[in-house]
């Protein structure tokens, strides 16, 4: 995961990613399709950039999940009276239930096959409350997926400056991703290497794991918060 720069993760993604924008859309869908949703829990939640957004400024009660300790400990630094927890998404029990499951910016890529997938949408469920809503942004199809792509980010931090290149590669249904890191402070210039895995699956692969963990409806919109698409499934009553 991004175990090897978690503290460069808001300076690298804050400088290209609307998280204002996203958060906007996602209270806009809530209140369409779940609008008595108050308690929130962000599956993926990341540093805590959706949730600091979605409480302060659209009043939900939201908490956090994540796999990696770094990021979880960054969300509560910024969120300190919101509940966040450090887990697996295919494998918790939080003891509590919610209105509205998210799991954004394809954070379900990460479990690399559709029985991951569905064991996380049985987790997501279980934590539902009746009439509660899974709102899940994927990851790329494999038809849609571009092997040997490469991307540069910079981004300024507090300490200098920070470059990020990426290269993409594929081997049957994985996504490969690897990030490059040069950081650089009056130091001097540092390198670091992280390794990333993502699943390639299809909108009805996923909609599949959806249905086959017991719920009622998932609809697909193909171009979703950021044209990756999004799932939106109804637990029932």
């Amino acid at each position: 995961m991004f175990s090897e720069a978690p503290e460069l993760y808001d300076a690298i993604y804050g400088a290209f990613k609307d998280y204002d924008a996203e958060a906007e859309r996602v209270d806009h869908l809530l209140q369409e399709v779940a609008p008595g949703a108050r308690r929130v829990l962000d599956v993926g939640c990341g540093t805590g950039e959706h949730a600091l957004r979605l409480r302060a400024r659209y009043g939900y009660d939201v908490a956090g999940l994540d796999i990696e300790p770094a990021f979880v400990a960054l969300a509560r630094a910024k969120l300190p009276t919101a509940e966040f927890w450090q887990a697996d998404m295919a494998d918790f029990d939080l003891g509590v239930r919610f209105d509205a499951i998210l799991c954004l910016f394809s954070s379900i890529g990460y479990l690399t096959d559709l029985s991951a997938v569905e064991r996380a949408a049985r987790c997501f469920k279980h934590h539902l409350a009746p009439g509660g809503i899974a709102v899940v942004e994927p990851w790329f199809s494999p038809h849609a997926w571009t092997a040997g792509r490469v991307y540069v980010h910079t981004a300024e931090t507090a300490a200098g400056r920070v470059v990020r290149m990426s290269h993409s590669t594929v081997v049957d249904r994985l996504s490969r991703l690897e990030f490059h890191y040069l950081i650089g402070t009056f130091e001097g210039i540092e390198h670091r290497v992280e390794h990333h895995e993502l699943g390639l699956f299809t909108a009805a692969e996923l909609c599949g794991a959806f249905e086959r963990a017991g719920f009622a409806s998932i609809r697909h919109d193909p171009e979703g918060l950021t044209g990756r698409g999004l799932l939106v499934a109804h637990r029932g009553g």
